[in-house]
């Protein structure tokens, strides 16, 4: 019996393929994979966004032999990494104010929380406007 590999799906992609790689891999349905990822993004976005790009990194492009950290090439892919980095400081503020929201009862709303927001949400849209097409293109 030949063994299975884990690789980013080609054919099954939405972004970088990873969530189609892992439903070949197991054997699920893709799209059961991805509910179950986007219920996972909701509650840990921070998480879920940090895993995904470890995976990207770490888990071949079906066909290729070696994952994209061996050969990453830093000016090549400094969209990627600044779009990537402005969602996950967008989710990190998103993420602390959701916990502070927690206590809204002991604390009134304040004008710097929705503050907050505003600027976690540009920061968000425009890492995703950046990184969306160089995940496309991985």
């Amino acid at each position: 019996m030949p063994s299975r590999r884990l690789e980013r799906s080609v054919k099954d992609r939405v972004l970088a393929g990873v969530i189609g790689g892992l439903s070949d891999y197991l054997k699920v349905d893709s799209n059961l994979l991805r509910i179950t990822a986007i219920l996972l993004f909701i509650i840990s976005p921070v998480l879920m966004l940090i895993l995904y790009i470890v995976a990207v990194f770490l888990i071949p492009k079906a066909g290729e032999e070696k994952p994209l950290a061996v050969s990453f090439e830093l000016e090549k892919h400094l969209p990627l990494i600044i779009g990537l980095i402005l969602i996950i400081a967008g989710a990190a503020i998103l993420g602390s104010i959701a916990v502070i929201s927690l206590f809204w009862i002991f604390t009134p709303f304040e004008f710097t929380v929705a503050l907050r927001i505003i600027v976690a949400a540009i920061l968000v849209i425009i890492g995703a406007i950046i990184a969306i097409p160089q995940l496309r293109n991985l």
